[in-house]
């Protein structure tokens, strides 16, 4: 076995996609040599974290010996590196629970089309991560397992609801997460914990070999790594149309991280004013520091805010009448293993009549139209990610009902979720970290079909305020 390359962990499991794709390629490592490398690291902190529910071992070891048999011809652009799966993300051999113990040992025995597309580029499998019940908090607990660490400050959540994917990246379980994000469910917890977290437009990325709308289209899958370029890697492996599917963009031509930029300068837009509640200090501080380091690039950087109200209400409606038809799926003598707050949901959606969520679609198609216009002015927005810092470990949003719970989330979540809505791409970046160590990141949103143009802008940022050599506490 090759010795591993000294790193400033003292192991390959902190390496980017990239570095370790280029070690194995030069055959300073080999895949079994990384693959054992995130194994030992994801069991000697996995227990500190939870960021991992299950995990297969034999079988990623098993895959990385097949990988290091086959010639140089045949490997894929991810030949070798390991990754995680977010509970809702099916896959052939482990367990998929969607956060929920009525679902807890469900195996469905296929892998979804982005977990196969990312193994036939050679990914490893190593086990799949935590998430709230059917996601639907922004903190990463549930019935099933103890809830999940920040590994920057374990006092602390990841936030959600893929909390367990962010943790697990930013504490050095490999170098890849798949995730979902419905309204911020990557962007938030890549906040959290100090990673890169990509929400692709709305039909880049399949369900398949599910066929039916998440959440009216909101919710799609997106890739979580602690370097842009590794982002961008693993959009280029995920992205791509499914027959049959409701959304689904045409081919992307070329790399996402393309080498090339606009030759005019970027017009980037810049608010710290959320459509509802407010940013916090902390935040609001390192945000004003990310403006400068923004302004110090080659760009056109202006203030400017656009309109995102309306939009919380009929999002609140697609999420009660779909959790009512998943709730709906469960069997009547499991239904008491249900949350309390997940039943509430699904009561509120069994109220809606037909008319009120055709209505709350048709408003908030008309509002996304509107938002969309914005960017008919610039290439760019940013903000910040999270209004509010990771949340303390343990923290539940207190309220008689789904909608005033979700009314205070919403607060949390209010540069995220308008842009479920409007099908745009956002990126969650590093951009700070609080006296109390926890993690602070910026958002860049780009016109549908934009991530290009961010993921570049997003790389000239980490080229100027680097972030992928700094390691949690825990990891």
């Amino acid at each position: 076995m090759a010795s591993p390359p000294r790193t400033p962990a003292g192991s390959p499991a902190f390496l980017s996609a990239a570095e370790l794709r280029d070690l194995i390629r030069n055959k300073e490592l080999s895949a079994l040599d990384v693959t054992e490398a995130v194994l030992d690291h994801l069991e000697a902190v996995n227990p500190q974290l939870n960021a991992v529910v299950a995990v297969r071992a034999e079988g990623a070891l098993a895959d990385a010996r097949a990988a290091d048999a086959l010639p140089p011809a045949e490997r894929g652009p991810l030949h070798g590196i390991p990754f995680t799966a977010k509970d809702a993300n099916e896959s052939a051999d482990l367990p998929a629970a969607y956060g929920s113990l009525p679902f807890a040992g469900y195996r469905p025995g296929f892998d979804s089309e982005v977990v196969a597309r990312l193994r036939r580029a050679g990914g490893i499998l190593v086990g799949t991560t935590a998430m709230p019940e059917f996601g639907l908090r922004i903190t990463t607990d549930n019935r099933v397992s103890p809830p999940t660490r920040n590994p920057w400050n374990t006092a602390h959540g990841p936030a959600g609801s893929s909390g367990g994917a962010a943790a697990a990246v930013a504490a050095g379980i490999g170098p890849l997460a798949l995730a979902a994000d419905g309204a911020g469910s990557v962007r938030a917890p890549a906040s959290a914990c100090g990673i890169v977290g990509l929400k692709p437009t709305r039909g880049r990325t399949p369900w398949a070999p599910a066929a039916q709308e998440q959440w009216a289209g909101y919710v799609v899958n997106g890739p979580m790594a602690r370097t842009v370029g590794d982002a961008a890697l693993m959009l280029d492996t995920m992205a791509g149309p499914v027959v049959g599917e409701p959304y689904g963009l045409p081919p992307h031509p070329g790399p996402f991280l393309a080498a090339d930029r606009p030759r005019r300068r970027l017009r980037v837009a810049y608010t710290r004013t959320p459509p509802h509640g407010t940013v916090v200090p902390e935040v609001r501080e390192v945000f004003e520091r990310a403006v400068a380091a923004f302004g110090e690039l080659d760009v056109e950087l202006t203030e400017d805010t656009p309109d995102l109200g309306g939009l919380l209400d009929p999002l609140l409606t697609v999420i009660a009448a779909n959790v009512a038809t998943m709730v709906r799926g469960v069997p009547p003598e499991h239904l008491a293993e249900l949350e309390p707050t997940t039943l509430d949901v699904a009561l509120r959606g069994e109220r809606l009549g037909a008319a009120d969520y055709c209505a709350a679609v048709a408003t908030a198609q008309t509002r996304a139209a509107g938002v969309i216009r914005f960017w008919t002015r610039y290439d760019v927005l940013l903000t910040p990610t999270l209004t509010v810092l990771p949340p303390p470990l343990g923290t539940s949003v207190e309220g008689p009902g789904f909608e005033e719970r979700w009314r205070e989330y919403a607060d949390w979540l209010a540069f995220t979720y308008p842009f479920n809505i409007t099908g745009q791409p956002a990126v969650s970046l590093p951009a700070g970290r609080t006296a109390a160590d926890l993690p602070v990141g910026v958002q860049l949103v780009g016109a549908p079909g934009a991530e290009a143009l961010l993921l570049g802008l997003a790389a000239d940022f980490e080229r100027a305020r680097p972030w992928a050599h700094e390691r949690p506490r825990t990891g």
